[in-house]
């Protein structure tokens, strides 16, 4: 009995297998070339997804069998472009393995090979950064004291900033907080000489101020603000950028009863129109969108400039700071006539200023209460409040 004869297009199939396995070694490198230049290419243009669909292809099809006798350390490359790539895209596992693997599987085997790993103790660094992203603290702190023990100091170029502000949101998410402030010190006391990110520097404040506050530790974070207030306050424009981090910073402090942390950090909220007249001075420092946002508030009913001068009075008044709570009221009645509450800060106001016999300034103003708000349920308090 004859052999039945194999459909055809399986008989192509095994042909085409037959033909790349019979490749000679440096035709499957040509190829192999066209993938991770593909890749690269894609990467430097921000195509992530695909940049990450060639790498993951070269792997697919040349890094079975093995790759590293076969093209040598620099086959790790790959690997590590790969878990860039899927950390852009917030792919945390994934990008963990690939940096694990060009570490661990790649190493180099002379130094100067030119088929090299470039990026072997890199990956450490990187490994590092992706578990930061999948939350898992211990494992980033790890990462980051292996790559400083064997990194090459002559060639392992990084940005020490970055590194001290990733080490000190690490500790400080493990409730370490010394240790968060060692770093984050470090990270601002060389901000010149490291490049430390701004941005970077409010994460990791971020980051040390709730987890005092979690932790019920008022005077540590006190102490950090009053020791490196300067190196926490960058330009307005800029500090205007992170208001929100700071007004919801602050509301958290004042949960947790912490009222001198609230008022220290409600100074880091920049006066409106100082952060504008900044922005305008240095051109480019903010985005279009965030310019026309930091105008829109000099009008708004509730910015964060209005938030912060009205929390800090109630505040004030709350511990018996009159002064203090007069101050930031006539703040918000002189440059915020606009406020939405403006009816009840005012009342406030005179009222703290009858109670400190201030009582010129408290004439002149029940008159303007009166004429602005003559229907007010304010108005039998305030006539009450202001007899003398």
């Amino acid at each position: 009995m004859k052999p039945r004869p194999l459909p055809q297009l399986f008989q192509v199939l095994v042909l085409n297998m037959a033909i790349v396995l019979a490749l000679p070694v440096s035709a499957q490198q040509d190829s192999l070339k066209q993938l991770v230049d593909g890749s690269l290419a894609a990467m430097n243009s921000g195509n992530w997804q695909e940049s990450l669909t060639l790498s993951a292809e070269a792997i697919k099809r040349y890094g079975k069998n093995q790759p590293l006798e076969n093209y040598g350390p620099q086959f790790g490359v790959i690997y590590y472009r790969k878990g860039l790539c899927e950390m852009k895209l917030k792919q945390w596992d994934e990008a963990m393995l690939s940096f694990e693997i060009c570490y661990r599987d790649f190493p180099n085997r002379t130094k100067d090979s030119a088929r090299s790993n470039n990026f072997q103790k890199l990956a450490l660094l990187k490994w590092g950064e992706a578990a930061m992203g999948n939350q898992k603290w211990e494992v980033a702190l790890r990462q980051f004291k292996k790559f400083t023990l064997e990194r090459d100091r002559e060639r392992d170029t990084f940005s020490q900033g970055l590194y001290h502000i990733n080490c000190a949101v690490c500790h400080a998410r493990l409730g370490q907080i010394p240790m968060a402030i060692e770093h984050l010190e470090i990270a601002m006391k060389n901000r010149a000489t490291f490049g430390t990110p701004d941005e970077g520097i409010i994460a990791a404040f971020e980051a040390l101020a709730t987890a005092s506050i979690t932790a019920g530790n008022e005077q540590a974070l006190l102490d950090c603000i009053q020791k490196n207030r300067g190196e926490l306050t960058v330009a307005p424009a800029l500090m205007h950028r992170y208001s929100q981090v700071f007004l919801k910073l602050a509301g958290e402090a004042i949960s947790a009863g912490m009222i001198r942390a609230a008022l220290a950090i409600y100074t880091f909220v920049p006066d409106t129109t100082i952060a504008l007249e900044d922005a305008i001075a240095r051109p480019g420092t903010l985005s279009e969108q965030e310019m026309l946002a930091l105008q829109a508030d000099l009008t708004s009913t509730s910015s964060p400039e209005i938030i912060k001068l009205t929390a800090t009075a109630f505040l004030h008044e709350k511990f018996g700071n009159l002064r203090g709570a007069i101050a930031a009221y006539q703040q918000l009645e002189k440059y915020h006539p606009h406020a939405g509450n403006r009816e009840t800060n005012l009342f406030n106001l005179i009222r703290n200023l009858s109670l400190v016999e201030e009582a010129g300034e408290v004439q002149s103003l029940r008159e303007i209460f009166l004429k602005d708000f003559p229907q007010s349920s304010h108005v039998q308090d305030l006539q009450q409040a202001t007899q003398k």
